[in-house]
């Protein structure tokens, strides 16, 4: 079954599990560097948002022998599990005085949004673009965000400058940043595997300078956190160190004090192969490695 196929299948399937007048349909969404991924959409009748489930791990599963009945099952939870019980009032976001209390900054790849980027207020950034979007804390905890385009701006009757200032005081406050060794990270990701946990003090030895993961509290877009004021130069004077600062992926970058400028193509190398190896192309941030220094309290290339 190809996976047009499958998709219609899906929908075809999943239409008598829901209750009358609920609308499913499949769409091709505009991701992160210019990736496009097919997702299902499922809308209540009264609610105005709903979850969008994206197709190809669900593919994958098919293609590993699950049977499709047993994926819409599967489908149809996650969908109860984070859809909303009741509609959002859209005035929080066709209202700029409302809609502004919401707005905070993303980091995307330059380059690689380009052509989308014709539609979407931005700033470049190195090689880099700090795009803007309006986030909803939902009932379930989860987060919800709706990416700024021009014609938000027309709507609001407002500019980017605007907009800019209002989301650079607000993301450092509803996002916080977190900064954490690597290896309590990891030992987070570990703690549930008793075997696993016995190579982290081999790993610890072994990361010498330490490594840091800077993010944000919900670990969604964390990369963004480089941009918050004072914050590399303040993680920098603790540690008594320059930084390098390696993009792993728009979630979280890695920090690595340094007392000298010397490894550069070893670390770019080191990201390049992160990219192409682990991470798939919408998380995808940079090739580049950044390096911060005291002397100039800047980041450069």
């Amino acid at each position: 079954m190809t996976f047009q196929q499958f998709s219609d299948e899906l929908t075809r399937q999943l239409t008598p599990m829901f209750p009358d007048g609920t609308q499913i349909s499949t769409q091709s969404i505009p991701k992160n560097n210019g990736v496009f991924l097919d997702a299902i959409i499922i809308r209540e009748p009264g609610i105005n948002i709903s979850p969008t489930i994206y197709l190809e791990d669900y593919y994958a599963l098919y293609k590993e022998g699950t049977a499709l009945d047993e994926i819409c099952h599967i489908i149809c939870d996650v969908f109860l599990e984070v859809r909303l019980n009741h509609p959002i009032d859209p005035r929080f976001f066709t209202n700029f005085e409302q809609a502004k209390k919401h707005l905070v900054y993303q980091l995307v790849n330059y380059d690689k949004n380009k052509e989308r980027l014709a539609d979407i207020p931005h700033i470049q950034y190195l090689d880099l673009a700090i795009v803007f979007c309006c986030m909803l804390r939902l009932e379930n905890e989860e987060t919800a965000t709706i990416l700024i385009r021009n014609e938000h701006l027309q709507l609001w009757q407002t500019d980017l400058e605007t907009v800019k200032k209002q989301a650079f005081d607000n993301t450092p406050r509803l996002l916080p940043a977190y900064i954490q060794p690597i290896t309590d990270a990891i030992r987070d990701l570990m703690e549930s595997n008793e075997s696993l946990m016995r190579l982290l003090p081999l790993l610890e030895r072994e990361l010498t300078p330490p490594l840091y993961v800077l993010t944000n509290e919900t670990q969604i877009c964390g990369a963004a956190c480089i941009l918050y004021p004072a914050l590399l130069a303040e993680f920098s004077e603790s540690v008594g160190k320059d930084l390098y600062i390696l993009p792993s992926s728009i979630h979280e970058v890695l920090l690595l004090p340094t007392d000298t400028r010397c490894a550069d193509d070893e670390l770019c190398a080191l990201v390049r192969s992160v990219n192409s190896e682990q991470l798939p192309p919408t998380q995808q941030l940079s090739d580049s490695v950044y390096y911060y220094s005291r002397a100039i309290k800047g980041l450069v290339i």
